[in-house]
């Protein structure tokens, strides 16, 4: 017996993220990533001049700010951040959205481990080149490509996050989340149901300012710059993980259906 035989049930990534076995995993998956975000966000605004790599409405402010001040240093970076984010968000998309658009839930964690780990060697190089450039306050070409990388890998894992389709999560955009909560109060929703509700919306903002907690606590250490890298790695270990155990369950699996077959001979 091939190994795809012994895999039951095909799934859109929507539907995936509703099934009862893995909502909980994906939970996880989206959690960190928006820990990551907040991470990464307050750590361009400190050292990056005050620019967002994910936080793109700070970020349309910023250019608006930048045309009012003549400011080009703000606008030039803001404007880099904007369409390096843009440009992660899509290629992100090319990858998850990529047919085809049904898959097992094994092949669907193996999609997201390669887009996570674009992610991450984009992160890796936004490490690297921080640690490979001596006073980086002097050298603002050096923190328009920190901010470029940091950018671009927020939007590769943005667009993991929205593809999960429920609705008002995203991993940076706390504005929409605050609004879809909200809006719950207002319905008297308090769980998940038929419209597809994640029932860890209320964490989102919780995770986000605790990334920023973080940097503001230790953004006087040399290793401030790794906990993006740190946080990307921890999220591909979990999901392949995950994977691991889809293996062992299947071959289990695969093993169980040899035994029965030899009892009913």
């Amino acid at each position: 017996m091939r190994r795809e035989e012994t895999e039951t049930g095909q799934f859109t990534l929507r539907e995936l993220a509703r099934e009862p076995r893995e909502s909980r995993h994906i939970s996880v998956l989206i959690l960190l990533l928006t820990l990551n975000a907040g991470l990464t966000d307050l750590v361009t605004y400190i050292f990056l001049s005050k620019t967002f790599a994910s936080f793109m409405t700070g970020n349309i402010l910023f250019i608006g700010l930048g045309l009012a001040q003549a400011n080009s240093e703000l606008l030039i970076n803001a404007v880099v951040a904007l369409l390096v984010y843009f440009t992660g968000v899509t290629v992100g998309a090319l990858f998850i959205h990529r047919e085809p658009l049904r898959r097992t839930a094994r092949r669907w964690r193996n999609k997201i481990v390669l887009t996570l780990l674009v992610q991450w060697f984009f992160l890796l190089t936004f490490t690297m080149v921080w640690f490979g450039t001596s006073n980086l306050a002097q050298h603002n070409v050096a923190k328009i490509i920190l901010l470029a990388l940091a950018a671009f890998g927020m939007g590769i894992q943005g667009a993991i996050v929205i593809a999960f389709e429920f609705p008002g999560v995203v991993a940076n955009a706390m504005t929409g989340v605050v609004i879809v909560l909200g809006q719950r109060v207002g319905k008297h929703v308090v769980r998940s149901g038929s419209g597809g509700e994640w029932r860890w919306t209320f964490l989102l903002p919780v995770i986000y300012a605790l990334g920023a907690i973080a940097i503001g606590l230790t953004y006087t250490s040399p290793l401030t710059p790794i906990l993006p890298l740190l946080i990307s790695s921890v999220a591909i270990i979990y999901v392949l993980s995950l994977v691991g155990l889809d293996k062992i369950e299947a071959k289990d699996a695969g093993s169980d259906g040899a035994i029965k077959g030899n009892d009913e001979r």
